[in-house]
């Protein structure tokens, strides 16, 4: 067993056969707000059951931030079997987990100085980023120390590439972007945008399309030309839309030399402003290791 502990948050997509394979640990990225019941993502309630809500009653499910005492008995909890945690958190630009997890991991070197914390901005999300925490735990694996592992994630981050397609304009309005008239106005008009993960740890605007077939073209073009070879591995998040992820993934070991493919859960801590349908592709190159 390594050393060190790799950490993650829900928002990496990691399916927990996969993290549990990878001694990964997965920390809730929020909390989720249904009514007057809270619940933690993937623990009291499941991505399907949470999309059910969203579907039923939008304006009713709501996220907070994960608080710095959360991640601080995380931690805690990390270090009665590890003295080395690598933390590989959410954009920075998207989410306060970063921040939150550099504030934990101050108050545990405070209580406990011989373990140390590495709080890792993957700049992404989804998929992207759980490709950034899977490879992190492999190089772990093999001896990696702490510094060397902010080394390697951010050479990782570098190479790893994400794009987003929603299905529906009809949840948009919760991100405070558009008016909730105007918001479900789009849906009728069947508008998809598609976006990527910039380099500064934003999502940015690509397009839109009006069918979900030219969407997924849309992807793979962006994905072709975004990396430097065909040969890449791939994490495929869906929002409770499994049957055409699994086309989907079907279509990129045509299109691609699949060296793997992981299909989850979008976390509707995301979701819940894209609304179901939405596919995000996370993508990068054999890495030496």
């Amino acid at each position: 067993m390594s050393k060190i502990l790799v950490m993650t948050d829900t928002v990496a997509c990691l399916p927990q056969d996969v993290a549990d394979a990878n001694h990964i640990r997965i920390v809730p990225a929020a909390n989720i707000i249904c009514g007057d019941q809270t619940y933690i993502e993937n623990v009291t309630i499941t991505a399907a059951q949470a999309y059910d809500i969203i579907r039923k009653d939008p304006d009713h499910f709501m996220t907070s931030a994960v608080t710095p005492g959360l991640l601080l008995d995380a931690f805690r909890d990390a270090s009665k079997e590890y003295k080395g945690i690598f933390f590989v958190t959410i954009s920075s630009k998207l989410s306060a987990v970063a921040q939150s997890g550099a504030l934990a991991a101050e108050s545990l070197r405070e209580e406990s100085p011989d373990v140390q914390i590495r709080i890792f901005d993957s700049r992404t999300c989804a998929g992207a980023e759980g490709l950034v925490a899977l490879a992190s735990a492999r190089a772990a694996a093999k001896g990696f120390t702490l510094d060397q592992l902010m080394s390697f994630a951010e050479d990782v981050r570098q190479k790893t590439g994400g794009v987003l397609m929603l299905d529906t304009l009809g949840y948009t309005y919760r991100t405070g972007r558009m008016t909730k008239s105007e918001s479900l106005e789009a849906a009728k008009m069947n508008i998809r945008p598609v976006n990527r993960m910039s380099d500064e740890g934003t999502m940015e605007f690509l397009g839109i399309v009006r069918k979900r077939s030219d969407g997924l073209k849309k992807i793979i073009e962006v994905i072709k030309g975004g990396a430097d070879t065909d040969a890449l591995h791939f994490m495929l998040s869906h929002a409770a839309a499994p049957d055409v992820a699994s086309s989907f993934a079907d279509q990129l070991r045509q299109e691609f030399n699949c060296l793997s493919m992981i299909i989850s859960d979008y976390s509707p801590v995301m979701g819940y402003s894209t609304g179901p349908g939405a596919l995000f592709v996370g993508f990068h190159p054999e890495l030496n290791l």
